[in-house]
């Protein structure tokens, strides 16, 4: 008797140990583990989790309570067996695992109906439901004691954010992306980048408006991790966004080398300069309008090595441009042909090095502009004088004074109005100050033109 029942006893014991054995393997499971082995969750993965945590647990502890386990119990009891005390906190772990769990699901249940709101809508639909998303999240971790720990939490936000990244490389679709018309193309970009910049500050804006989510007589817990644990793989994919955005506004710029054509001497050889250049930019192009991987994956290390090589051929292009640039501007017969080149060159004269190649032809405008600017500022000081000394001044012939006036004022402004408007459209910052002394002698001459009535 003696010994079957020591058979017995240890029996039970061996059960006891496999059993923790099993129960610590489902404890110590976390709803992190998907983002820890690398993986890219969304928040429904931890719905799934604590649902089936919760079931799972559930299972245990009425294993756990059935008449033949806690016979077992008694008999350890009885014997006074070691396992007992771990069969105890075994029981207890199982029991305050499942409420948590159970606690836990139920306040997470709110977050399925917004999430399927957000996954149902086009992208460009998402930001209104962004908002009152982290409102529930914020509601969750003022109600729920279980999911009120930084780490939780910031599992679910990392899984929020890989479902706007997963929801926005489908509305971009990266197949298509480079192949597609570029202003398009850089306005899906646009919308991606002010969804996920808005997702961002509505979470800082929830993060310090945290206290009003707890109640007067409860002690506030604040968001005390740092941003970068939650944001640190859409950052990155909004730093592919950047850098796919610079390639398209290159690529915008040039493309427009295919109708540029240059006129004066040497105006035949520099536009076929600038066709083979374009020409040599569509074959650069053409790597990452062919390319089959998926550029908009921040791990993509090969579309970075391919970037980095497409930037420094493009410097290059710069400078061959900027010289181009250069040369035409000396070839330009004077200031009407001067600000046409300036026309047709548009947006590439922005471009960083070939603004820095070209700058000093700025000056040269200047000057030119200068002899024309004294010359009506001439005019009008010898007008002035001359009806001053004599009380009246020169005016068209068979004119009375008063229209004669206007009239001569009229010419003297329109001569002002044509060349110095185009410094307007002058980016540079002497075009701006040139076109500044340009509007103050305008202002001088219509002063003058009132003083005729």
């Amino acid at each position: 008797y003696i010994i079957f029942n020591k058979s017995v006893i240890y029996a039970i014991e061996s059960a006891v140990i496999r059993w923790s054995h099993q129960v610590q393997g489902v404890l110590k499971r976390e709803s992190s583990q998907p983002l820890l082995q690398g993986e890219n969750p969304t928040p429904k993965v931890e719905l799934e989790f604590w649902k089936s945590r919760s079931e799972d647990l559930e299972y245990i502890y009425n294993q756990l309570r059935t008449i033949k386990v806690r016979g077992m119990a008694g008999l350890l009891d009885k014997f006074q067996s070691s396992y007992l005390p771990a069969f105890k906190a075994m029981f207890r772990d199982v029991r305050a695992a499942l409420t948590e769990a159970q606690d836990i699901h139920t306040h997470l249940l709110p977050l399925h109906h917004h999430l399927e709101a957000l996954e149902s809508v086009e992208f460009p639909k998402v930001k209104p439901r962004l908002r009152p998303l982290l409102h529930v999240v914020c509601l969750i971790w003022a109600t729920c004691k279980g999911y009120r720990s930084p780490g939780r939490l910031t599992v679910l936000l990392q899984e929020i954010c890989n479902l706007l990244i997963q929801q926005a490389s489908t509305y971009l679709s990266p197949e298509d992306l480079l192949r597609s018309e570029v202003e398009e193309s850089q306005r899906k970009l646009q919308v991606v980048s002010d969804t996920l910049t808005f997702f961002k500050q509505v979470f800082q804006d929830r993060r310090e408006n945290l206290h009003t989510y707890f109640k007067e007589n409860q002690e506030v817990k604040e968001w005390d991790f740092q941003s970068s644990l939650v944001f640190v793989r859409l950052d990155s994919f909004l730093g592919r966004l950047h850098v796919v955005t610079d390639l398209l506004k290159t690529a915008l710029d040039f493309h427009k080398l295919e109708k540029l054509e240059f006129s004066g001497i040497r105006g035949n050889a520099l536009s076929q300069q600038v066709q083979q250049m374009y020409e040599e930019f569509q074959e650069m192009y053409r790597v990452f309008s062919e390319s089959s991987y998926d550029f908009l994956d921040p791990q993509s290390m090969e579309f970075e090595t391919d970037v980095s090589e497409f930037n420094q051929r493009v410097e290059d292009l710069d400078r061959r441009l900027g010289t181009i640039f250069i040369q035409a501007f000396d070839d330009s017969p004077g200031l009407e042909h001067a600000f046409k080149l300036l026309d047709i060159a548009g947006n590439l004269l922005e471009r960083p090095l070939v603004a820095q190649d070209t700058s000093e032809k700025y000056l040269v405008l200047i000057r030119m502009f200068s002899k024309d600017l004294d010359a009506v500022r001439t005019i009008y000081s010898q007008h002035t004088q001359e009806e001053a000394e004599l009380g009246f001044s020169t005016v068209h012939k068979n004119m009375p004074a008063v229209a004669g006036g206007l009239r001569w004022a009229q010419e003297l402004r329109q001569r002002i109005q044509g060349p110095f408007g185009n410094f307007d459209r002058i980016l540079h910052p002497l075009g701006k100050a040139v076109f500044l002394g340009s509007c103050f002698l305008n202002d001088l001459i219509s002063l003058k033109a009132h003083s005729f009535w």
